[in-house]
């Protein structure tokens, strides 16, 4: 079997700090699995990533994704809220959400509610506004004319004032 050739790191073309890289690139997932402490970390985030999935589920669409798992590693379940209503209406729905994750397999004692607001949340993109054309303002004026005086005239007039 050939071995791999060892691969020439420089800092830079102007400085003489150059190397020979003989290790070969390992998986990020063999690095984690290879370190105890890694693994351990690891293992609790999939755990706390699957068990945010089953949470989510049994919560209102409009409240499932501001809610997320921290700890699950005790017999009570912390869970984090983006706001202070959403963990209100957490604690209201904590019993249902104990008695459903025992339905699924999950054994937990209680579940304690933080807040804990996001910076880092994406702004929400602003609506792209919808410009009529030429053709159709024409359309619209020619309409405008031909209507007799009334409510609907005078919108489609002020409309057609505002749009150019």
């Amino acid at each position: 079997m050939a071995r791999p050739r060892p691969a020439s790191i420089c800092a830079g073309p102007k400085t003489s700090c150059c190397f020979t890289a003989t290790m070969a690139m390992t998986p990020f997932r063999q690095v984690l699995a290879a370190d105890v402490t890694l693994a351990e970390w690891e293992a609790r985030r999939r755990r706390e990533h699957a068990l945010t999935v089953v949470v989510r589920r049994n919560l209102p669409r409009a409240l499932a994704p501001r809610v997320h798992v921290i700890d699950a590693r005790s017999g009570e379940l912390e869970l984090a809220a983006d706001a202070g209503a959403v963990a209100a209406m957490l604690r209201q729905r904590s019993a249902d959400l104990l008695a459903a994750l025992r339905r699924q397999g999950w054994e937990f004692t209680g579940i304690r509610v933080r807040v804990q607001v996001r910076a880092d949340a994406a702004p929400t993109p602003k609506a792209a506004v919808n410009q009529p054309d030429r053709s159709s303002l024409q359309s619209m004026a020619a309409l405008a004319r031909r209507l007799p005086r009334g409510p609907l005239k005078s919108a489609l007039e002020r409309f057609l004032r505002r749009s150019g």
